[in-house]
Formats: C-alpha cells, sequence, structure tokens
C-alpha cells in the first residue's frame, strides 16, 4: 500500500517507526491548510507564517510518536498551527515588533488590480487583526478553512454550542469593528 492510500493516523504512526515518506506525505495533505490558517492568524504575514508552519512541523516530529488519538490527525495539526502562531504573536508583543498588516502586495492578483477589492480586504484583515487571537481563530477555521462547526470545535476543544455562540459574538465583533470604520 503506498504512503498516499494510508490514513492519516496510520501516516502518523509510521512516521513515529522511522517511515520518513509519511510525514511527506502527511505535509502534501496538510501544509497548505496550515498555511492558509497561519497567514489568516498573523496578518497575511506570509513569512511569518511559514515560520509558524515550519515551528509546527517541528513540534509534530519531536511529538509524532505522543499522539494519542484523541482527536484526528487534522485536529490535531490544527491545534498545533494555532498555538505555534500563539507563540510567534507573543514574542513579537514581548519584544515590541508588531505584526505587519496585509498590503497591496500580498494580495491575490486579481483582487489587487481592482484599489476597492484591495481597499475592502485591508480592512477587513485589519479589523480581524484587532480581534483576540482565540475570536480570529473562531473566524478563521470556520470560514476561511471551511471547517464545519463540529471540527472547530474539536480543533478547538470546546463544546459546540460554546463555539456557535462565540462565533455569533465574534460576527458581531467584526460586523461592529467594520461599521464603525466605515461610518462618518
Amino acid at each position: 500500500m503506498s504512503t498516499n492510500d494510508q490514513t492519516d493516523e496510520r501516516l502518523l504512526k509510521d512516521f513515529a517507526d522511522g517511515n520518513r515518506a509519511a510525514l511527506g506525505e502527511l505535509a502534501h495533505r496538510y501544509e497548505s491548510m496550515m498555511l492558509g490558517l497561519a497567514c489568516g492568524l498573523l496578518g497575511q504575514d506570509q513569512s511569518l507564517a511559514c515560520d509558524a508552519v515550519q515551528d509546527a512541523w517541528v513540534r509534530i516530529i519531536r511529538h509524532g510518536s505522543g499522539f494519542r488519538r484523541e482527536s484526528t490527525v487534522k485536529t490535531w495539526l490544527y491545534r498545533i498551527t494555532i498555538n505555534c502562531c500563539k507563540d510567534l504573536q507573543q514574542m513579537y508583543r514581548r519584544y515590541g515588533r508588531p505584526l505587519a498588516l496585509a498590503d497591496e502586495s500580498t494580495l491575490p492578483e486579481a483582487d489587487a488590480n481592482r484599489a476597492e477589492d484591495a481597499d475592502r480586504r485591508r480592512r477587513l484583515n485589519e479589523a480581524l487583526m484587532a480581534l483576540p487571537v482565540n475570536t480570529r481563530s473562531l473566524l478563521l477555521l470556520c470560514y476561511q478553512q471551511g471547517l464545519t462547526h463540529t471540527f472547530a470545535a474539536d480543533v478547538l476543544g470546546i463544546p459546540i454550542g460554546t463555539l456557535k455562540s462565540r462565533l455569533n459574538a465574534a460576527l458581531n465583533e467584526l460586523r461592529q469593528r467594520l461599521e464603525s470604520e466605515v461610518a462618518p
């Protein structure tokens, strides 16, 4: 059986048993999703997001053999990525280096060509970055990563009812921030 036919759990176990190709297959399956989540959490700073994902892989390599199957591998990878992003944010706050917000050059070319779309994305990114990281995580997991509420609740380790009420509050807070910015 090739590595791309195996379950995530099997790949992680095979990696822990010394099969390096198994880790490569996990990276192939999840690295772009981890990078997208990290970019959203870190203000679209691609370089910083890459650092967070690299830190996540280091943790996965170190602790992969200790995976307890209390969640899916995908859930575990998302949790590690979120924690690495939080750690990087704390480090930057501690040393007084603010995280960069996205500028037009980091936006996809199709959107950057339209000033109105670029401005809307900039305002949304600024409003998202103004939210606490836990609130931002909810929004990014559900709307950027497209996770179901059940899966996002599992990633965050909270009951689904709690996720739904926090998600509603997060959307309201984001709306208020965006409206107050536009209001004369």
